[in-house]
Formats: C-alpha cells, structure tokens, sequence
C-alpha cells in the first residue's frame, strides 16, 4: 500500500472517529427520542415515524437529527399565585357562565407526549407545543365546557366535576392529531366577583339560619313526642296496675265467698247427719233394744231404794222393762 492510499485512510479516520463520536446521542429513561434524515444517506429524508426508545444511537452529525420529547406527566398550572403558574403575572382563567356571572378559576391540566405521536407532534408543532396548541386549547375548553354552568350550577361540586370530565374529553379530541393526550383537567381554586360572592355568603347565612330552626324545632317535635310517648307509657301502665288491683279484689272476694258457700254447706250435712242421727237413736229406742236401756238406766235410778219381789209371770205378773206399768206399780204414774 503506497504511503499516498495509508495517508488518505489516516485522514479519513480522522475524520469519521470524531464524527462518530460527536454522533452518539442518548435517550434516557422517560424519555421519547425522533429521528429526522436530513439528507437521505442512511434512508429516506425526513421524520421517522417509530420512536427511539431509551438507549444509545449514532446520529450522523450534519445528516441526521435527533429531537427529545418528555414522555413523563407535564403540567399546565393557570394559576393566580404569581410564580406558581406558567406565567409569572395573574394566570388564572375567567369562566363567563350561562347566566352572565364571572367566576376566576385557577385550572391544572396533566398531559403527556404520547409515544406513538411523537413524530406527529415534532412534524405539527415542534418543541414549541405547550404555548402554541396546549395553553390556548386548554383556555378555550374551559371557557366552553364550564361556562354551560350558571352560577349556582358551578358551585355544586358534583355538577362541576362532571363539566370537567367533559372538557377533558374535548380537549382530548383536539390535540391528540398532534401525538398529546391530557390525562386530567383540575379546578384548584375559584372564586367569584366581591359583590356576587357576599350575596352569596348571605344566602348561605340564611340556609344555614333556615337549617338551624328547622333542626331546632324537630328536635322539640322531638321531645315533645317523646314527652307524649312516656305519659301515655304512664297512663298504661296505671290502668294495668288498677286493673290488677281490681283483679286482685275479685279474687279476694271470690275466695270468700267460696270459703262462706263451702262453710254453710259443712254446717247443713251436720245438721242433716245430725238430724239423721236423732232418727236413727229414736228408732232404736222404740224397739225392744230401747226398752232394755231404759229398764238398765231405771236400775241405775232405783239404787238405794227398798227392793220389793213382786210376780214377773202370768197375769198379775210387772214386766220390768214396761216403764210405764212400773211407774204405775210404784205409785209414781196415777
């Protein structure tokens, strides 16, 4: 090899090493790299449409291009707070709402760079996106979607929040042609015009009077019911003690009575047993059984008395058990 070809290699190393070296770029992690041609050396002129991952690439200097994009969650603050927003000054965005109220709303919107449109949004917009297509679009939807509210309809937090889910999807439908998807819309703060908001205060005021009283005089309905519940509870519980001790006396009477009845009935089978008794002894005693008792009662009567033998038998004879013939024998019965 002739010093003139070594030479003209050396040369050229020179040369490609530093290019090469100058060319390698990095994509980092979170990261979306495109890749424009700007000559056609390697492929066709222009933007690649697939989208460089995180790694490392050789991008020819002067040939090609390299653009990076945040593949992260970017936020768009209109804020009032100076400094905290995308702009230094008042940010904050005034809604004109249905009924001709204005309210300042102090708005967030989380969006990203979607990988697939990364190449559509360097091709649209450039770099540049966030003030030439997100700010203005993300306005306008606000403007939109919250102003169908009126006043009061902006104060209630549900209805709110379902305007904001839908100025969501409208901002969605104009930008994603341009690789951006929003993935949030949020209201930090509002407020209304001095004079609308101490109108305000002052209907709360008075719902919140109105709600006092309604809950003061439920609460002595309240009472008053409870008042009610337990005197009758009283009144009850008197008629059941009356009535036991109605109940009691009944008893007690009853009792009585069935002792008296049950008495009296005792006292008749006496008398009757004793009657029956009496019958039965005067039976007895009118039968020959009768007169024996009698003549033995008459021996016991004639004790100590002169005794005299006189004829039992025949005709002249005394039956000592005839009481009557005796006493006439003895002079006692004329």
């Amino acid at each position: 090899m002739s010093k003139k070809v070594l030479g003209f290699f050396l040369i050229l190393l020179l040369i490609i090493v530093p290019l090469l070296v100058l060319g390698l770029k990095r994509v980092d992690r979170g990261e979306i790299g495109v890749k424009t041609r700007l000559f056609p050396i390697t492929g066709h002129k222009g933007i690649e449409e697939t989208a460089l991952k995180p790694g490392l690439y050789v991008i020819l200097p002067f040939a090609e291009k390299l653009d990076i994009f945040s593949g992260r969650i970017q936020k768009l603050e209109l804020t009032s707070i100076p400094g905290h927003g995308d702009r230094n000054n008042n940010d904050n965005v005034d809604i004109q709402t249905s009924d001709g109220t204005t309210i300042y709303v102090d708005a967030t919107l989380l969006f990203r760079v979607m990988p697939s449109g990364a190449a559509r949004l360097l091709s649209t917009l450039g770099h540049d996106f966030l003030h030439r297509k997100i700010r203005p679009e993300f306005i306008a939807v606000l403007k939109y979607k919250l102003g169908e509210l009126n006043a009061e309809g902006f104060y209630n937090a549900e209805r709110r929040e379902t305007k904001l889910k839908d100025a969501l999807s409208e901002f969605n439908r104009r930008v994603r042609s341009n690789g951006i998807e929003a993935v949030q819309v949020l209201i930090r703060d509002f407020h209304y015009q001095p004079e609308y908001e101490k109108a305000i205060e002052n209907r709360k005021l008075a719902d919140q009077t109105t709600l006092l009283n309604q809950s003061r005089s439920a609460s002595s309905k309240e009472a008053a019911e409870a008042a009610r519940i337990q005197a009758k509870g009283i009144a009850m519980a008197k008629v059941e003690i009356a009535r036991g001790d109605t109940e009691a006396q009944k008893i007690r009477a009853d009792a009585s009575l069935y002792l008296e009845l049950k008495k009296a009935e005792a006292d008749q089978l006496v008398q009757t047993a004793k009657a029956k008794g009496d019958a039965l002894i005067a039976n007895a005693m009118a039968g020959p059984g009768g007169q024996r008792i009698v003549a033995l009662q008459m021996a016991d009567v004639l004790k100590g008395l002169d005794k005299i033998v006189v004829q039992s038998g025949g005709k002249q004879g005394v039956n000592p058990l005839d009481l009557k013939s005796l006493l006439k024998m003895t002079g006692v019965e004329k």
